[in-house]
């Protein structure tokens, strides 16, 4: 059997399906048809049942930029009390029949025991297809509504994810720094993001003296946001950290950094927050900062994926990072 990723695109589509039917044999949902969505990062599988009811299964990525178990169980932990303490659109998990919120699967060909979640289906339009001043600010009270139930939310005591009081939260080796491992950042790069890595410290340094951390999204970007009946509905909450709002923020605009109209549609994002809470970023340099954090996130990212495709595109993606910290560096 061939190596997983000496297999096209298709072919390692072709073999995640088989987590996701073995998957789908845990759930009391009889499968009328099973249609692949994406397989870029994780396995995202539309399901629809024979009774009518439409779901979405996860199929996490294994590697080393995968996510264990424990903080899976976590995301869906939160999801549950954002279900049943307000009334925000989210994708709720489905428990299995064991009454678990994470089926864990393996399957030959396949590297690693995928975590498996099953959600149930929200309709909508990706934010990203339409961002509009008004979408925009949906999607800022959004943001704002989920940091307001964040400062409330009590875990259970076996919640465990990653702190965001680091320049590189996740369970993953930083590799961007090391000339030895690293395959596609010259000196130069390297040293723009290791004077960015000093700032995004320091700004993590000054919010630990002034407030408490607290559950965040961590990946509230546009393609993770849906649009439907004049609400906006958050998806894909496996990127779960302990950490501030001004980082959840940050991720958010980092997407929008390359937009003509980008400071518009900034400011829309920013009223659509302060209708619910105020602006968390009292210096208006915080957010900058963590912009740049996450440039450096992704960049690291980029050195671990093992797909051969995504190594391809690795140089042009290292230098746009490069050129985003770069601009708020020589910034006044």
């Amino acid at each position: 059997m061939r190596d997983f990723y000496e297999l096209s695109p298709a072919g390692r589509a072709r073999r995640v399906r088989r987590v996701a039917t073995r998957a789908l044999e845990a759930y009391d949902v009889e499968v009328r048809a099973v249609r692949l969505l994406t397989n870029e990062m994780n396995g995202i599988f539309r399901v629809d049942a024979t009774d009518g009811r439409r779901f979405a299964l996860r199929v996490g990525r294994g590697g080393q930029v995968g996510h264990s178990v424990r903080q899976v169980r976590s995301e869906t932990e939160w999801l549950a009390a954002l279900v049943r303490d307000t009334d925000l659109r989210v994708s709720a998990p489905v428990p299995n029949v064991a009454g678990d919120t994470v089926t864990e699967v393996e399957v030959d060909g396949v590297p690693g025991r995928r975590n498996c979640v099953l959600f149930r289906w929200l309709p909508g339009r990706l934010l990203d297809r339409d961002l509009s001043r008004a979408n925009m600010a949906m999607y800022g009270a959004l943001a704002a509504r989920l940091h307001e139930h964040a400062e409330r939310f009590e875990p259970s005591p076996g919640f465990d994810i990653v702190r965001y009081d680091r320049v590189f939260p996740f369970d993953e080796p930083v590799v961007l720094f090391d000339e030895g491992r690293s395959t596609f950042v010259s000196e130069a790069q390297r040293d723009v993001f290791a004077a960015a890595a000093a700032i995004v410290q320091q700004a993590i340094d000054e919010l630990h003296l002034r407030e408490p951390m607290r559950v965040l999204h961590g990946d509230l970007h546009r393609w993770n946001v849906l649009i439907d009946g004049g609400e906006a509905a958050a998806f894909d909450f496996e990127d779960l950290v302990w950490g501030w709002p001004v980082q959840d923020l940050a991720i958010a605009l980092y997407y929008l950094a390359d937009e003509p109209d980008h400071l518009s549609l900034r400011a829309a994002f920013r009223a659509g927050y302060e209708r619910v809470r105020p602006w968390p970023d009292t210096t208006g340099m915080a957010i900058d900062r963590f912009i740049a954090g996450r440039a450096l996130v992704l960049a690291n990212d980029v050195e671990l994926l093992e797909e051969p495709e995504y190594r391809a595109k690795a140089p042009e993606w290292i230098a746009r990072f490069e050129r985003r910290v770069r601009r708020i560096l020589e910034r006044p």
